[in-house]
């Protein structure tokens, strides 16, 4: 484990405004990143001091993988090939300072982490990929630990200053410089609720569309249900009427027979029960016995009466109805081919009705909704248009300011000739979103604006695309001018370069380097850097170096005295092989360095 520190410069000393800016550091900083397991790293910590701390070592010696471990806690995506061979998992940690920075304290309360003054972050990948992610010990999402990375620490990696070369992201730094992200976002949300209304609106169009087409088959098989109007249980009426009508003759014949065999006809059932009845009289005189039975005879006799009477009435109520049958049968057939068409079965096309009226009755529907959606849209379009207007006038109003803003500090780190414009375009479009004025203008979620960044490098040149023109050091440079623009405004305390000096050298690497030095008299700056004229600089100073041992190869980081850090410049002044010269020269470079009391007080 690899502790360093610094001593803070007393107040009153060096520039005016030390000792303020000193208590700003203390406000909000990283104070330490513990590592296990992570690429060569077996097991670091590394304590991190106010003002500008500087990294170096030689290539391939792990200086990036510092940078690697910090993302993982910022909330950047992680791999599993990133755990240390033969480990189950690695683990990042970091801890930061946040007292009296009550803004950032809030704003990572609102994220559900509450803290006071200090906070860590914790970040477990597992060999397999599995990871979990934790703030102050609190178990959080990786969205969480983005958010609340975005708030602490602006991370510069190697490959970062190529953004330049995207033309989208110029618009970004503007909205930035000018505070302007909280009506960025209200445009776009704004933007979302007109694309939701539209579409909304399309849906609704489409669906009209084709229940239109549908409208003539739908109003025809209504028509045809309609007509034919069935009722619920008719064809099983229909079918019992058609049965007694087509054997009419046969039913009435048959009721008649039984009225002649049980009463009407001579000996008929009726007439040998009357004579029975006689006897059983008789019997009864001589057996009481048998009273019972008689009652029970004489119930039927009468049964056999209304049975009689009964067959006779149906047989004078059968209808011999060839004109009713007709229409039964003809009834019965529509109603076939109905049940046939439209389900098979009554309750089909009943159902089958029901849909039909639905169907018909949401096309009238589906007007009223157009229209009330229409009416949404146009209120959504004032809004956005609103916004869109507000930041388009906001952007104008701070786009010459930061122009001037990087000149001055282009002329800082030697390119003093250059121009620098931010341009704005937007284009007019009579099908656009946001109308404003009485123009259309295409639009989206960032606004109607295109923004692109222009520069002349020398005086006397006409300003062209930044991305077209801008070389390597030249776009580490604008770079650099605009994170430290940037940091004016921002909350975020902790800056961090990972090789910002790219491509520059001599004169212009001594111009980065104070401009660096200056930026971590408002900031902690953190800078990776091969550049001697940066690392001469320094606050507190690091080496990162290879170790073998055990057949296994570690990077290991160390914090260097004064002595160390005359001997580290001197190494990057001259190599592996350094000379007498070489040290003077180193040591020269670092009382240059003393002109900023900083530089001299942070030995350890």
């Amino acid at each position: 484990m690899n502790n360093a520190s610094s001593q803070p410069p007393q107040f009153g000393e060096g520039e005016k405004g030390i000792a303020h800016y000193s208590l700003l550091l203390r406000a909000l900083m990283l104070r330490a990143l513990h590592i296990q397991n992570f690429a060569l790293i077996e097991d670091i910590e590394v304590e991190f001091g106010e003002g500008f701390n500087v990294i170096t070592g030689e290539t391939g010696a792990g200086k990036s993988i510092l940078i690697g471990a910090l993302s993982l806690i910022l909330g950047e995506r992680s791999r599993s090939e990133g755990v240390r061979k033969g480990a189950k998992k690695s683990l990042v940690e970091g801890l930061f300072h946040l007292a009296g920075n009550d803004r950032a304290i809030r704003a990572i309360a609102d994220l559900g982490v509450e803290i006071e003054d200090e906070l860590i972050l914790r970040r477990e990948i597992e060999a397999g990929g599995r990871g979990r992610c934790f703030a102050n010990d609190r178990a959080i999402t990786v969205r969480t630990l983005k958010s609340i990375g975005d708030l602490l620490v602006d991370l510069h990696g190697q490959h970062d200053h190529q953004a330049l070369l995207r033309v989208e992201t110029h618009l970004e730094f503007l909205d930035r410089f000018g505070g302007l992200e909280p009506l960025v976002e209200q445009t776009g949300a704004a933007y979302r609720k007109l694309l939701e209304w539209n579409e909304r609106l399309e849906a609704l169009q489409n669906h009209k569309e084709a229940a239109e087409q549908r409208r003539e088959l739908y109003a025809f098989q209504l028509r045809e249900i309609a007509e034919a109007d069935p009722q619920p249980g008719e064809v099983v009426q229909l079918e019992h009427e058609r049965t007694l009508l087509e054997h009419s003759e046969q039913l009435i014949q048959a009721a008649l027979s039984l009225s002649q065999l049980l009463y009407d006809g001579d000996d008929s059932i009726a007439d040998r029960l009357g004579a029975g009845e006689h006897l059983l009289e008789e019997a009864v005189r001589d057996d009481t016995q048998l009273t019972e039975r008689m009652e029970t005879y004489r119930g039927v006799v009468y049964e056999i009466e209304d049975l009689a009477a009964f067959f006779r009435n149906y047989a004078d109520g059968m209808e011999r109805d060839p004109d009713r049958l007709d229409q039964v049968r003809e009834r019965l057939a529509l109603l076939k081919r109905i049940e046939k068409k439209y389900g098979g079965t009554l309750e089909a096309v009943l159902e089958r009705k029901t849909f039909l009226e639905n169907e018909l009755q949401s096309v009238e529907n589906l007007e009223v909704q157009i229209e009330a959606t229409r009416q949404r849209i146009a209120e959504a379009t004032t809004a956005f248009s609103e916004r869109c207007d507000r930041l388009s006038k906001k952007r104008h109003k701070i786009a010459d300011p930061l122009s001037r803003k990087i000149e001055e500090a282009l002329k800082d780190l030697g390119m003093a000739g250059a121009s620098f414009e931010v341009r704005l375009t937007a284009e007019t479009d009579p099908e656009g979103l946001a109308q404003i004025n009485g123009e259309r203008f295409r639009a989206g979620e960032k606004g109607i604006e295109a923004g692109e960044f222009y520069i002349a490098t020398n005086v006397g040149e006409a300003r062209m695309p930044l991305a077209r023109i801008a070389s390597g050091g030249e776009i580490s440079r604008i770079m650099l001018a605009l994170k430290s623009i940037l940091a004016e405004g921002d909350a975020i305390s902790t800056c961090v370069f990972d090789e910002i000096d790219i491509g520059i050298s001599g004169r212009i690497a001594e111009a980065v380097g104070r401009k660096l030095h200056l930026l971590s008299q408002s900031r902690q700056t953190i800078s990776i850097t091969h550049l001697p004229q940066i690392a001469s600089l320094a606050d507190v100073h690091f080496r990162v170096k290879k170790e073998v041992g055990g057949a296994r190869t570690r990077t290991e980081v160390v914090s260097l005295n004064e002595d160390e850090r005359v001997e580290e410049v001197a190494r990057l002044l001259g190599g592996e092989s350094i000379s007498d010269l070489t040290r003077k020269h180193a040591r020269e470079m670092r009382c240059k360095a003393a002109g900023n009391p900083k530089a001299v007080k942070h030995e350890t």
